[in-house]
């Protein structure tokens, strides 16, 4: 009975870990993305400028 508890009890702190971990992932994930679309946004700002002065807007 308390192998069986133990058992599940470390069942249950390995799973958390891993859900952790998954989360940790996730937010690193989300993050870059968000990180990525600013530059793109930068970039794409950037080209609209110079595009406006060579025509002459």
């Amino acid at each position: 009975m308390i192998d069986m508890m133990k058992a599940t009890i470390g069942r249950t702190s390995a799973g958390h870990r891993a859900q952790q971990q998954h989360a940790l992932k996730l937010r690193r994930a989300v993050g870059l993305a968000i990180v990525t679309s600013g530059f793109a946004l930068i970039a794409a700002q950037a080209v609209q400028h110079a595009l406006q002065h060579m025509v002459g807007g």
